[in-house]
């Protein structure tokens, strides 16, 4: 009994740092399966037009979260961010494709968002704009994805979304700058996720039921 005291003390404890580091090792976990892609089956071609302002804005929602206290709950977005930056720069060896709108949305918004910040120095709104910069940019993601639902990862998408419940869970501090953006993402990802689950079950029925007639 005592120990199941101790226990129990040290998780209460160390609630906070406990979910970061999950969320954080989700985040790992969820780009296991890109780079298994990229490297062992030559199916990913990461895009240095997509990478690149990506992780300026991932990179930048990290930063004001764990500048105005988000502490273990911006470890999730700081994995994202890492992961991302790396794919960014395996994207510098891959072959050159065209840069989408979606590419230009998240430069233009990342830039945006940095110059906003330097010249105010408030976190507010740089941060609302990478959020729904991000949001806007996801776009040709879920057209593709509603196209051909099963060429996406299905389970990849969940831990997305999971990890950042558990990195919203870690937050110290609660605020616009340290809840937003995690906040969107989990949105989307978690939305897009049962968009292709359902999506997918939809086109079994109807595969089935030509078949049956």
């Amino acid at each position: 009994m005592e120990i199941y005291h101790i226990f129990t003390e040290f998780i209460f404890a160390n609630s906070k740092i406990i979910l970061g580091s999950i969320g954080a090792l989700l985040g790992f976990a969820g780009y296991i399966h890109y780079y298994i892609n990229i490297f062992l089956r030559g199916g990913n071609k990461p895009s240095l037009f997509t990478w690149v302002p990506l992780s300026l804005v991932v990179g930048f929602g990290f930063y004001a979260q764990l500048k105005t206290g988000g502490l273990w709950g911006s470890a999730v977005t700081g994995a994202t961010a890492l992961n991302v930056f790396i794919v960014a720069i395996i994207s510098l060896f891959c072959e050159k494709q065209k840069p989408l709108w979606s590419d230009w949305v998240c430069f233009i918004g990342a830039l945006i968002a940095i110059i906003w910040w330097r010249t105010s120095y408030g976190l507010i709104m740089p941060v609302v704009i990478v959020s729904f910069t991000n949001i806007i940019a996801f776009y040709p993601t879920w057209r593709n994805g509603y196209r051909d639902p099963f060429k996406e990862t299905l389970w990849m998408w969940f831990l997305n979304c999971i990890k950042f419940v558990f990195g919203i869970a870690a937050i110290k501090t609660y605020s616009i700058t340290t809840l937003l953006f995690p906040l969107s993402i989990a949105t989307i990802d978690g939305a897009f996720f049962l968009a292709i689950f359902f999506r997918r079950k939809y086109l079994r029925f109807k595969k089935n039921s030509v078949i049956a007639e």
